[in-house]
């Protein structure tokens, strides 16, 4: 007997939610970018201040490859989505902690540190461990 997926419809909305957030981060590393390449923008320019030329390559460019990543691995089902977010993930953390620890000024940096870790956390266990992911991506 062959067994279809079935969606769970409240982690199927979940996963939209997911993307909204991945196309948002892609929009808002293109932004940055063009910001590092451009001497003007259209808009306020975002970028932190208090991070030197040199990161803002990296910055933005593990925003943008998480990002692309996370939208191509969900809309192509790829079976090594989960595993391809654990590095951009882990990446972007070990990014923010050295720019928490050693550039930022903010008042509220180390709750926004918090924040990433848990948001990241909450997302890889959902991927790697929930029902519906876990077929979803098989």
């Amino acid at each position: 007997m062959d067994v279809k997926f079935q969606p769970d419809h409240g982690m199927q909305y979940f996963g939209h939610f997911l993307v909204l957030i991945h196309l948002f981060l892609l929009i808002w590393s293109l932004g940055g970018i063009i910001e590092f390449l451009s001497p003007t923008v259209p808009w306020t320019r975002y970028t932190n201040l208090d991070f030197p030329n040199w990161l803002l390559p990296i910055h933005w460019g593990l925003a943008f490859v998480t990002g692309l990543g996370f939208l191509i691995g969900y809309f192509t089902a790829w079976s090594r989505t989960p595993e391809f977010m654990l590095a951009a993930y882990a990446m972007l953390l070990v990014l923010c902690i050295v720019e928490t620890f050693g550039y930022m000024s903010s008042s509220t940096k180390y709750f926004a540190l918090v924040a990433e870790a848990v948001a990241y956390t909450v997302i890889l266990l959902i991927l790697f461990k929930h029902k519906y992911f876990v077929e979803y991506f098989s």
